[in-house]
Formats: structure tokens, sequence, C-alpha cells
């Protein structure tokens, strides 16, 4: 394949793939459940790796002579490191010959397409481009992080009701997919899903991760709140 191969053919390559795939219903495009799987085994790896360590793996993938370039052409591209991720598994996924600037564009597109969000309904949808707003806004607040394949955020979805009950009265929650959120996840130091991020003036005073019961949650809640 040519690298000026316009984003509408790398769109077809990337169903033909099985990377991504129209919904007949609605004609939304969205990335595949199969890829996604594989894309959380490198998001998993990358997106808590420390800035030398990244920069390292991207010399390295692109042939690049060191960190430092790597991180120069990094922060002149701004790359993401869930772009990082999502190249490297759509460069393991693909059986076409693509040249690497097709697969770096395709794997820009699968990054913008995306699953479908596993922020349950009930919560306000936040990414890395809304949650600074949503935190500044409020005094008090708590940002939620799930993760598609989850089957601990899973069991808490079938709680949800009982777990937005643990927080007080007034306190609004918000939600991030933690694939789609990096720069969040990073913030606060969270790396695991379900995890529940409480937020006093602006700063995390306290982070609970892994599947949490609605009783425990709103001791500890109360604990940190004084409510």
């Amino acid at each position: 394949m040519s690298d000026t191969h316009s984003p509408e053919a790398l769109l077809d390559a990337l169903q033909s793939e099985g990377i991504a795939v129209i919904d007949e219903e609605t004609d939304e495009v969205s990335t595949t459940e199969a890829f996604e799987a594989d894309r959380e085994v490198y998001y998993d790896t990358y997106v808590t790796m420390g800035d030398a360590e990244f920069h390292e793996s991207v010399a390295d993938v692109f042939g690049l002579d060191s960190a430092a370039e790597a991180a120069e052409r990094v922060d002149e591209l701004d790359v993401s490191r869930e772009e990082f991720a999502t190249f490297l598994t759509l460069r393991s996924a693909v059986d076409g010959d693509y040249t690497t600037v097709e697969l770096t564009t395709m794997a820009q597109m699968a990054t913008e397409l995306g699953p479908e969000t596993p922020v349950p309904d009930g919560v306000e949808h936040l990414d890395d481009d809304s949650y600074e707003a949503f935190v500044d806004a409020h005094d008090r607040c708590v940002v939620t992080v799930w993760k598609l394949f989850c089957d601990p955020c899973e069991a808490m979805k079938e709680q949800l009701d009982d777990v937005l009950a643990a927080f007080p009265d007034g306190v609004p929650v918000g939600g991030v997919a933690g694939e789609q959120s990096p720069e969040f996840c990073r913030s606060v130091g969270v790396n695991a899903a379900p995890a529940v991020v409480l937020f006093e003036d602006g700063e995390p005073v306290e982070r609970i991760t892994g599947r949490t019961d609605p009783a425990p949650l709103a001791e500890r809640v109360e604990e940190v709140y004084g409510v």
C-alpha cells in the first residue's frame, strides 16, 4: 500500500482487518471488542510507564537514535501513550503490508474511534479534556474509573444506585474510561479499575481501587469527608 492512501481507504482497511466495525442501525463506527481486548494489554503496560522508559520504547519502535530525540518527537507531534499503545496493538494485529506512516494514521483513527464507553449511565461522563473543569467547579466531587472487559467494574455497575448513594448529597459524581483517559489516571496515581477518587478543593484526597461494596465505601467516604 502507498502511504498516500486516503483516510477513507485506511478506514476501509481497519474494517477489513477486523479493527473497526460499523453499526448497521446507527452507521456509527467503533473499534471491535477483540481489538480492545488486545489493546488493553499494551495500554496497561504503557499508561503508568515513566517518561524515560516511554521515550526509550518510542525510540526503539521507530528507529530513532536516542530517547532524547524520541522525547522531542513525542512533544512535537503530541503523541499520547494511548496512541502509542494503539499503534503497537495495530501493528501486531494486521495482516496486510502497511507503511509506518499508514499504521500511524490508522492508530490515530482507531484511537479517535474508540470503543463504546464503559462509563455507566448515572454519572457524568468525563475524559482527559473535561475532568479538570469538573474538579475545579466543585469544592468536593468524585471521579470514578471504569474499564472494558472488567468483571469487577460490571459487578459495581450492578449496584450502581447503592454505590452512588454512598456519596453525600450535593457531591457530584463523574466517570472516566480508564483506557481513554491516561492523563487523569496518571495525575491521580490510579492504574486499576474500578476506582473511586475523592476530591476536595481541587485535590485528590483518597483513592479507593478495586470492587468495593456500597457499605464499606460509604464508611470510607464518611471518614474522608467527615459527613
